[in-house]
């Protein structure tokens, strides 16, 4: 019966995945963060600027919606020099701008990269002459590549000089059960880290724990909905038990008080199922996926970041 409940869970799992998509977990991914207002640009412009900034990063291959917050990518525009040129029938403006990109850890407050770029723009008036000099950055220029592997470089040497502090840290998150933040604080750590294989095996770790602090809720929510004859939601609050939980058991003898009640073509599906999956390698893979999750979960409910926080 143990199988029957792991392919269900599966099956569940797999179908919130395509809802939220977890992949930037445990990669080096930026969040762009964009300010209200820039050197009087207006939200069509700044739009412009975020969507250049998320071409940049995207282009040398690290993503550009980091799901952590810890590490920003920014913008700074500044007007160097604003010369009208008298022209035939009109005067023309033109615009020279210092186009910046920044790099931080948030926590710490910590700048990792800069890189700084003059770029000119004209026009009939300075709106026209702004958006001009925007559509001029270069999303392939190589040295915007330069600029993030440099920065990239310097997170995976934070992440290898801080690796021990925050496995210990999670661990005190995870005494105190503060354990979506123990696990949010693993997850943030890239897979290039050397230590990638300790942080995994220690959230497994806190994973399972949290799962025992949760398993008797769950528990009493399944007899709540078998009490209320809806077998399909106890089944699927069961799915949510991991096989490795202290109250396990109880979930074998809730499914042998309704397997007889539960849809035929139910069962043949999850019988099937139960042959394609090896059990060890399914069930460790579903212990991934949820911790990641759970990761998204605890920094989706986290504040948003703030431009002017950032460059404080």
């Amino acid at each position: 019966m143990k199988y029957i409940i792991l392919a269900l869970l599966l099956t569940l799992f797999h179908s919130s995945v395509k809802s939220q998509p977890a992949s930037d977990v445990n990669k080096i991914s930026l969040s762009v963060v964009m300010p209200e207002n820039l050197e009087g640009l207006d939200v069509s412009q700044l739009s412009k600027i975020e969507t250049k900034i998320s071409q940049i990063v995207t282009i040398s291959g690290i993503g550009s919606s980091g799901y952590n917050n810890n590490f920003v990518i920014y913008p700074k525009f500044s007007v160097v020099e604003n010369n009208i040129v008298e022209g035939g029938l009109q005067n023309i403006h033109v615009i020279k701008c210092e186009f910046s990109l920044y790099i931080k850890q948030v926590d710490n407050n910590i700048l990792f990269s800069t890189f700084s770029k003059m770029i000119t723009g004209s026009g009939n008036n300075r709106t026209s002459s702004l958006t001009n000099a925007i559509s001029k950055i270069d999303v392939n220029d190589k040295d915007f590549k330069v600029f993030l592997d440099k920065g990239k470089n310097k997170i995976v040497n934070y992440y290898e000089t801080n690796c021990s502090d925050i496995i210990t840290k999670a661990d005190f998150f995870s005494k105190k059960q503060e354990y979506e933040q123990a696990i949010g604080l693993l997850m943030s750590v890239p897979q290039e880290v050397k230590c990638f294989s300790n942080v995994q095996q220690k959230t497994i770790e806190i994973y399972k724990a949290y799962q025992n602090q949760r398993c008797k809720m769950l528990i009493h929510e399944a007899n709540l909905s078998v009490a209320n004859n809806n077998y399909a939601k106890a089944i699927e609050t069961l799915a949510l038990v991991d096989p490795s939980s202290s109250c396990f058991k109880e979930v074998d003898l809730i499914v042998k008080k309704i397997e007889g009640k539960i849809d035929v073509e139910q069962k043949r599906q999850l019988e099937l199922r139960t042959k394609i999956y090896n059990d060890k390698v399914a069930l460790e893979k579903q212990r991934i996926d949820a911790v990641k999750e759970i990761a998204i979960a605890y920094y989706k409910n986290k504040p948003a970041i703030n431009y002017n926080y950032i460059i404080r």
